[in-house]
């Protein structure tokens, strides 16, 4: 949802790089609408994976750099805030301990859905995500040197494997 000068997501179940591109697609509408607070409601988050973060990295710093606007994300579980600083998320998100934080006002909340998302798309999500974690610590390199090289070719097969089909 998108209420004055906020945007609000509830992350329901995993946050992974299933519902990445649909984020990154959220978060960029709201940068071009001037938002300058996206809210992420934790509270029905059972986990992370390296892409969501890597996504949620990518807007911190994008929002910042457009109009000083912050990312918080409220309602983590120890497991999930957790997460956070392993790889130096919360050096860039806004972290509201406890119960505190502005819930998204009831009723305006609609899925991210992106039924055209396409392999590439995810693909391309996947790569922009991990790069992002790598430029924001450089010590998370060692940890996604395999896999941004996997994702690079990935990219680079899926893409020759749609040009062939067309």
């Amino acid at each position: 949802a998108m209420d004055g000068n906020r945007a609000f997501v509830r992350i329901i179940g995993r946050g992974s790089f299933k519902v990445s591109t649909s984020l990154k697609q959220f978060g960029e509408a709201a940068i071009q609408r001037d938002i300058d607070e996206v809210v992420l409601d934790m509270s029905e988050c059972i986990g992370m994976d390296s892409t969501f973060m890597g996504v949620v990295a990518g807007l911190s710093v994008r929002m910042r750099k457009q109009n000083g606007g912050r990312v918080y994300m409220i309602h983590l579980t120890r497991k999930t805030r957790a997460l956070l600083s392993t790889l130096g998320l919360d050096q860039v998100v806004e972290v509201v301990e406890g119960e505190s934080g502005q819930p998204a006002p009831g009723g305006m909340l609609q899925p991210l859905d992106n039924p055209y998302e396409t392999r590439v798309d995810t693909t391309r999500t996947m790569l922009d995500a991990h790069e992002e974690l790598v430029r924001m610590n450089p010590e998370n390199l060692p940890r996604f040197k395999d896999v941004l090289t996997y994702l690079r070719e990935d990219l680079k097969r899926v893409r020759e494997d749609q040009q062939n089909s067309t």
